[in-house]
């Protein structure tokens, strides 16, 4: 007698066990997304951090070449502008203080000969991914997503109010709780936009709250200037707005080079103690 041989039949999957399969996956992908981002956003802010760590080292070494601190500067940058007479109002073409810091990033060519094409990515934040460069009938150039403390210029309700008010060893308040440059709020629907940026600009052109946070000064209890603490939203910024565009809090570097995360739980009032120089404040993040 002859064994029979078996043949067996094999079975694809059905309509109801793919759809578990499907939706096993998207449950997975749904969890992997989060963390995904969450990767994502902290590796951004790592290197926005570094970037400010560099601006606070080029203030630092600024200052032993100048024997003074940068400030916001006036009008339009020229070639190799010199510091002494910029900062004694003597000459107005200072641009910037990201300007005036060039040399002592490493890009002394783009400083002595202005540069407008060239982009500088220590200024660009990549949790905002603007384009590298404004484009402008009046002059362009690399845009900056740190802002200047405007409080330090010796008059604080002008954008081009300096020199600065102090050096590294005169701050009265103590250089580890002022802020010298940090995130500005800005309109997140702009972030694409290559001109037109709402008080924001180029790091060519001085003197103007493009690249500077102040306060919006008033009367009374207002004198001291507004100031305003909110993550980038669609909302337009005011000449007093910080924030970023990451979830925990925004950046700021501290005239000591040390470089922190502001909670925007932070109350305006208690983060001017650390714009104003010399309140008798001192800003803490505990």
């Amino acid at each position: 007698m002859k064994a029979r041989i078996g043949l067996s039949v094999r079975r694809g999957l059905g309509l109801l066990e793919l759809f578990v399969v499907i939706a096993v996956i998207a449950f997975l992908i749904a969890l992997l997304v989060p963390a995904i981002q969450k990767v994502r956003e902290a590796a951004m802010r790592t290197q926005s951090m570094n970037n400010l760590k560099q601006i606070g080292l080029s203030f630092h070494n600024f200052q032993d070449t100048n024997k003074r601190l940068p400030f916001n500067g006036m009008d339009g940058a020229a070639d190799g502008i010199k510091f002494k007479a910029a900062a004694e109002g003597k000459n107005s073409n200072s641009g910037s203080w990201a300007f005036m810091i060039l040399p002592y990033l490493e890009e002394g060519p783009a400083f002595n000969n202005v540069d407008r094409k060239r982009p500088m990515p220590v200024f660009l934040c990549p949790g905002r991914a603007r384009p590298r460069l404004e484009v402008s009938n009046g002059g362009g150039g690399a845009w900056t997503d740190y802002f200047y403390n405007g409080y330090m210029n010796k008059d604080p309700k002008k954008p081009d109010g300096g020199p600065a008010k102090y050096n590294l060893v005169a701050i009265p308040d103590g250089t580890s709780n002022t802020v010298m440059v940090g995130h500005g709020n800005i309109n997140a629907k702009q972030y694409k936009a290559d001109r037109d940026v709402t008080l924001s600009t180029n790091i060519f052109k001085g003197g103007t709250n493009g690249t500077l946070r102040g306060g919006a000064f008033g009367k009374g209890e207002d004198k001291a200037g507004t100031v305003t603490i909110a993550r980038d939203s669609d909302k337009a910024p005011t000449v007093g707005s910080w924030g970023g565009p990451f979830s925990g809090g925004f950046l700021i570097a501290m005239y000591d080079g040390s470089v922190r995360m502001v909670s925007y739980n932070v109350t305006p009032a208690t983060f001017r103690w650390a714009l104003i120089p010399d309140d008798g404040n001192a800003f803490s993040l505990d």
